[in-house]
């Protein structure tokens, strides 16, 4: 992702510069034979420990003679040995080299572990600094492989490194990287490292970063065995099963020039103290390793599955149909469960029911142009993705983009919400409905053809003979009321009668566009409107095609008076204040 690359240069340099690493074991090869005080050799053909050509095919025999030290330098050399030599097993191989580790001199546990190496070209050379346990079985107990090369016809100039974990007896799985040079790693000297913590191995060529696992880059079913026991130190130059080919040049050697291990007294860490791995010792902050809580929360409200179980399913459990299920305790259609992840970590995924008896479908939404399931080819298949920076919750809808929205869908209650798509039992009382009163002032005799004024609105999609008003007084102020339910109403006044075939619609009264009264000022209708809530009384007094009040209603408009009518539009002098008194100064 677009922030690794700028964390691993950041990592590289703090690591290996600013840390206060003490060296506490070394080898300079300033001796005049290889130190049998930090050494031991491997001899033969491996079938002594039942690992035939050491476990690889391997074509040499290991032999203490072809490593020497001269002028400041180890060289691990191979030779042909057209003879062969033959080990106990009755095994003959053509070709000679060397194995040296420090098993049984040296072993530890975490720290900079780097050597400076001159390595070689030529198919069928395969050389190796590596790190085993002391204990355990060969290589699923775990191998760190601080460098390997393979030779070929052309220029070394691959460099790897892997580390490799298992069950004993049930086989092995590793990661791996690779790096590459414009020449050959053989045309002289380079440094290979690792830094290695409690959960953390980082590799560096020449001190740069170049990758790093932590125990979420394997299977949770894994064990990270790089946390467990001591280690030693491996340094040879093995032939490969396939061998040398007619270019290959014997004899032929690698250099070592040091090999060095350094530790300190620093804690690497989670300092970020809202992931589950929060480290409240380290002093070191790698917050790349940091690993968080994802809930997922997946609404089946507003689909028409009935599962059994709600499962999680995506590329990072190799779409497993009933590894991460999800519950749903209280019965209210939401099934949730959690899942820790890693910081960093970009997942596709999506909710499949009852073992893949079903699953979520979001090809539909994306080809509309959702944007909920972004790794799609929009015909076959389409999936979720979440890239984890931090501990998070999702709310999502059940083969859906939009939102399964839950809430009182009963109008008649005060907590009634009209965005809800189903109903979850929220509604806390019923209400009374809302009286709306409807008075027109049209102020003369409606003109020829038309005898009565109605209210149209949203309440009737807009189908006319909504709320038919009277004037029974003929004063030319026509009046009606209607009980709404909650919710926002929009309507028009119109003329009807014999002149439009009493359709309901022939003279529109609207609200002057972008007025007052004007209910959307900003929408090409001129409606007149409300929102309804529970229990509310709304009066509507205006004239025809206006938002003035035409009728004189009296009262008292003062609002500071005790007897304010807000709906009076003429004051009569009845206004009250008997909360107001005069101080007295009694002397």
């Amino acid at each position: 992702m677009r922030y690794i690359f700028i964390s691993c240069i950041l990592m590289s340099s703090f690591f290996s510069n600013a840390q206060n690493w003490n060296l506490i074991w070394s080898d300079e090869f300033d001796l005049d034979s290889v130190n049998d005080a930090n050494w031991v050799f491997d001899i033969g053909t491996g079938s002594q420990y039942g690992l035939w050509g050491w476990g690889n095919g391997e074509s040499q025999y290991y032999l203490p003679q072809n490593s020497s030290v001269s002028n400041g330098t180890l060289k691990i050399e191979a030779r042909e040995e057209p003879q062969g030599i033959t080990d106990s097993w009755n095994n003959t191989k053509y070709y000679s080299s060397s194995k040296i580790k420090t098993d049984g001199k040296f072993n530890f546990k975490y720290g900079k572990v780097e050597a400076r190496i001159k390595t070689i070209d030529g198919q069928g050379f395969w050389p190796a600094f590596w790190l085993l346990p002391s204990t355990g079985c060969w290589p699923e107990s775990g191998e760190i492989d601080i460098m390997e090369q393979w030779g070929s016809d052309g220029p070394s100039n691959t460099t790897t490194g892997a580390a490799h974990l298992g069950f004993c007896g049930s086989g092995s799985t590793y990661n791996v990287f690779s790096t590459q040079l414009n020449e050959s790693y053989a045309n002289d000297f380079h440094t290979y490292s690792i830094i290695w913590y409690e959960d953390y191995i980082g590799w560096y060529v020449d001190d740069v970063l170049h990758y790093h696992v932590n125990p979420q880059s394997w299977n949770s079913n894994i064990n990270w065995s790089f946390n467990e026991g001591d280690w030693y130190i491996i340094l040879n130059l093995a032939i490969t099963e396939t061998g040398p080919n007619t270019n290959s040049v014997f004899p032929n050697q690698i250099e070592v020039d040091y090999v060095r291990v350094y530790q300190t007294q620093d804690i690497l860490g989670c300092t970020d103290q809202n992931a589950s791995n929060y480290n409240a010792q380290a002093n070191i902050s790698d917050n790349e390793s940091c690993i968080y809580e994802v809930t997922f929360n997946v609404n089946m409200n507003c689909s028409e599955e009935q599962p059994n179980t709600v499962y999680v399913s995506g590329g990072f459990n190799n779409w497993c149909g009933n590894c991460i299920p999800l519950s749903d305790d209280d019965n209210d259609g939401i099934w949730s469960g959690t899942h820790t992840f890693s910081y960093g970590q970009t997942i596709d995924y999506k909710y499949t029911i009852d073992n893949w008896t079903s699953q979520e479908n979001l090809i539909d939404d994306m080809q509309n142009g959702a944007s909920c399931a972004p790794v799609t080819d929009y015909f076959n298949y389409a999936n979720r993705e979440l890239t984890i920076l931090s501990e998070i919750s999702l709310y999502d809808s059940y083969g859906s983009c939009n939102d399964c929205i839950g809430g009182c869908t009963n109008p008649n209650s005060q907590n009634y919400n009209p965005q809800a798509s189903y109903d979850n039992g929220s509604c806390i009382q019923d209400c009374l409905p809302v009286i709306v009163n409807f008075s027109i002032d049209y102020g003369e005799p409606l003109p020829e053809g038309y005898s009565n004024i109605v209210v149209n609105g949203s309440w009737n999609d807009w189908q006319g003979w909504g709320v038919i008003l009277q004037d029974n007084d003929n004063d030319y102020v026509w009046e009606g009321s209607k009980e709404f339910e909650n919710g926002e109403v929009e309507f028009v006044y119109a003329l009807t009668g014999s002149a439009d075939s009493w359709s309901g619609w022939g003279i529109i009264g609207n609200a002057p566009i972008g007025s007052d009264c004007d209910y959307n000022p900003n929408d090409q209708y001129g409606n007149y409107g409300f929102n309804a809530n529970c229990d509310d009384i709304i009066s509507f007094n205006s004239c025809f095609n206006q938002c003035e009040n035409c009728i004189e209603i009296l009262g008292c408009t003062d609002p500071t008076a005790d007897n304010y009518n807000p709906n009076a539009n003429t004051d009569d002098g009845s206004c009250d204040y008997c909360g107001d008194f005069e101080a007295v100064l009694i002397s």
